[in-house]
């Protein structure tokens, strides 16, 4: 019996050495693509020559953008900047495929911002977000996915591979932010 246990529990432990290293791995995979990716949005958005010629298109909705007051919130004013590519061929003619949305919002004396990077196949990669003056929500947040999985979260510099349940209603919040902004994206292009 006590073999049948120590063998048990080498067996666990092995196997979730093997699941931190794939964790690891993933996350690693998905840093080196938001190094890209970031890069190239940012070479849209401040080179005029990048801009014009560059593999990625960016285009801005900005509401309430001369900050007008909002009755019982004050300034309230949201930009999204989408960057996207495409266009590389006959079959795909125009640029479509979403490959990051930057948003920043004010709201009176608060202001968040936020990134969410796609992958080619259009899931969500990557997560960012900080919050300056709002207790409500971590200062720094930051979620990575595989598939439709959440597979690393880390709050305030606080690492978790596990998701907790507060984490877990936060991702479920964050996929179906993403999902919204996939579908105005979507419909900024077909004006």
């Amino acid at each position: 019996m006590k073999k049948q246990l120590f063998c048990i529990s080498i067996i666990l432990l092995v196997g979730l050495g093997v699941s931190a290293q794939t964790t690891e791995k993933a996350v690693e995979k998905i840093r080196n693509f938001y190094k890209d990716v970031s890069e190239r949005a940012r070479l849209a958005e401040a080179d005029a020559e990048h801009g014009q010629t560059g593999e990625i298109v960016m285009n801005e909705l900005s509401i309430n953008k001369r900050n007008h007051q909002w009755r019982a919130v004050g300034i309230y004013q949201q930009t999204y900047k989408f960057f996207y590519r495409g266009g590389d061929s006959e079959e795909h003619m125009y640029p479509d495929q979403l490959v990051m949305v930057k948003v920043e919002r004010k709201e009176s004396n608060r202001s968040y911002s936020e990134e969410y990077v796609f992958s080619d196949a259009g899931a969500l990669l990557f997560y960012y977000q900080k919050a300056e003056n709002d207790k409500a929500v971590p200062g720094e947040r930051r979620v990575y996915f595989a598939g439709i999985r959440p597979v690393r979260v880390v709050e305030d510099g606080k690492t978790r591979d596990g998701l907790s349940v507060r984490n877990a209603a936060a991702t479920k919040e964050i996929t179906a932010s993403a999902a919204r902004i996939k579908e105005l994206f979507a419909k900024s292009i077909k004006l």
